[in-house]
């Protein structure tokens, strides 16, 4: 959806799609070169990008990259920049701003396509997509000592002690994670093992420490059930994680209102779990 809105001397385009929207205006000339501010979010990751699409009196389209600025902790939207080419008199440029972002594009078409009407109502509210937003990296390694308790009426039941290494990075989060606790997960008989893991993060900020506690699947395989038994692991799992925090630390108070999506990896070969969590914002959240 587009809008036109007027601040100051300069008209500035908006589209929204999906939950994102991009801003941007006509190009600013300094120093001899346009250049050109784009503003868009909420940002999914720090790994955003932002090109510009030109065309030459409506000829071949190429693409320009524009670069990161800043990034509003508050709002959530990344600034960028970016420098039209020149063009000789005769000539027009048009041009429009497109987002990459979270593996999906945002592109606001060509400026001369007129605007679609609006799609009748559903019967039905249509599905949106979240916003999801990144929260840290998490590396956490365990002891080789792995416990396996053998075969049981209620499948393999594992334990992974947590030892020193431990690492939180993340926009707002940085830390380590304390070498106590661990990780209790059963292996049922199809190969997916169900972990209950919980530690304490100890944070950059403050002095009080983050519990945080997961639980998620992991997948061996359909023979992973098999290989457990006779004491074998494969050389990595994929990991899906939906945890939770609690702290009374003030500087991280904002984490005991979250639920988070952990997608990872187990690595066996040197039993370290490595997961990015993120949180969801949904269109219902103010």
């Amino acid at each position: 959806m587009h809008h036109h809105v007027l601040t100051g001397d300069r008209a500035v385009r908006e589209f929204t799609d999906r939950g994102v929207t991009l801003r941007w205006s006509e190009a600013i000339n300094a120093d001899g070169l346009n250049r050109v501010l784009v503003e868009a979010g909420p940002a999914v990751s720090s790994h955003d990008t932002v090109r510009l699409i030109c065309s030459e009196n409506g000829g071949p389209e190429r693409a320009i990259r524009g670069w990161p600025v800043l990034r509003d902790p508050q709002t959530g939207f990344q600034q960028f920049a970016a420098i039209l080419p020149s063009v000789i008199q005769e000539k027009s440029l048009s041009w429009r701003p497109v987002l990459t972002s979270g593996g999906r594009e945002y592109d606001p078409g060509p400026e001369e396509a007129p605007e679609a009407p609006p799609p009748p109502t559903p019967a039905k509210p249509s599905a949106q997509s979240p916003v999801l937003e990144h929260v840290a990296k998490f590396v956490v390694p365990f002891t080789s000592n792995f416990s396996p308790s053998g075969e049981t009426p209620d499948g393999i039941w594992l334990h992974f002690a947590i030892k020193e290494g431990g690492t939180v990075e993340g926009p707002h989060l940085k830390g380590t994670i304390e070498p106590i606790g661990g990780d209790w997960m059963r292996v049922r008989s199809d190969g997916v093992g169900l972990l209950h893991a919980k530690a304490l993060i100890k944070p950059s900020a403050g002095n009080a420490p983050i519990l945080f506690e997961d639980t998620g699947v992991c997948d061996f395989g359909p023979d992973g059930y098999a290989a457990l038994a006779k004491g074998n692991l494969p050389a990595s799992a994929p990991v899906r994680l939906a945890p939770r925090y609690l702290t009374s630390n003030p500087h991280y108070s904002w984490m005991n209102r979250l639920q988070g999506f952990g997608i990872g990896e187990a690595s066996l070969s040197d039993i370290t779990l490595r997961f990015d969590v993120y949180s969801a914002k949904g269109t219902s959240d103010a």
